[in-house]
């Protein structure tokens, strides 16, 4: 399958030295996997975060994920990246749905792209977003993916669009600590909790969950799984039903290397975005 890159932009400042180079990435079919077999190759060739970690990772020092990417159907997602180092780097920003194939977004200024290499100058930054013309809602998740360690600042910001009313945004930051254990806090009395989680890992990660009210109480265990590169994202209450109308706090326990999660909660037309927690030592 041939490789594209498509819509290429160079910025520059000064005397023309260039501050930023973006070439958006795409192959013509939806579908691929060209992301897939380019981190797992990466994986296989060069590993970065530990050498014995098992499951092999994707997510390398320096990698970050945003563990949701949504677009269409009022919504449309932004990334901002910015160079921390003295020196220029590059990186990709690829993006893949549910099931791990390639997400192809379309992007303003690219075209629809399953990804974006970046150049950016000492200090310079970029910022890009989806267009959000299609009326179906789409989402997915984005990864930085770098063949280096340098330090590339990253978050996303959600925007929806209510007919009549002013648009809502959260920022979204992104994730590179992958805990194995974690626990994110809902509150679903006035409000909805959504959580959405991606597998960077080539494996399938088993997610054993516990749901403790705010006395720290187990009321309810679940378990579910996630696909290599794969994405979920769901409203707690739809899914869970023993978190509607409580608050309390959902303890994550993974196989292997972790997910990246975040939480988001909503208030009507309004939302903002939940950390999960780490760091801690429950016991059942």
């Amino acid at each position: 399958m041939k490789l594209h890159r498509v819509a290429a932009i160079t910025l520059c400042v000064g005397a023309c030295a260039c501050a930023q180079t973006v070439t958006g990435l795409g192959d013509g079919q939806p579908g691929s996997r060209l992301n897939a077999a380019s981190l797992s190759h990466r994986t296989a060739s060069k590993p970065r975060q530990a050498a014995e970690t098992s499951p092999r990772v994707v997510v390398f020092t320096g990698d970050r994920v945003i563990p949701q990417f949504v677009d269409g159907g009022s919504w449309q997602t932004s990334i901002t990246v910015v160079n921390l180092e003295n020196h220029s780097t590059s990186f990709d920003v690829l993006f893949l749905d549910d099931n791990g194939n390639d997400f192809f977004v379309p992007i303003s200024g690219q075209g629809t792209v399953r990804g974006i290499t970046i150049s950016l100058a000492t200090a310079a930054s970029f910022t890009f977003q989806s267009t959000g013309r299609n009326p179906n809602l789409t989402s997915g998740w984005a990864l930085l993916s770098q063949s280096n360690s340098d330090s590339v600042g990253m978050f996303a910001i959600f925007r929806q669009f209510n007919p009549g009313g002013q648009p809502q945004e959260a920022v979204v930051p992104s994730v590179n600590q992958f805990a194995s254990h974690f626990v994110l806090p809902f509150d679903n009395t006035a409000y909805v909790t959504g959580i959405a989680m991606v597998n960077p890992t080539t494996n399938f990660v088993d997610i054993p969950v516990n749901i403790r009210n705010e006395a720290g109480q187990i009321i309810d265990t679940r378990h579910f799984s996630l696909g290599p590169y794969a994405h979920t994202a769901f409203a707690l209450p739809a899914v869970w039903p023993s978190t509607n109308g409580i608050r309390g706090a959902i303890e994550f326990l993974t196989s292997g290397f972790g997910v990246g999660a975040l939480g988001l909660r909503f208030n009507g037309s309004a939302f903002t975005s939940l950390n999960v927690l780490e760091n801690f030592a429950w016991t059942q």
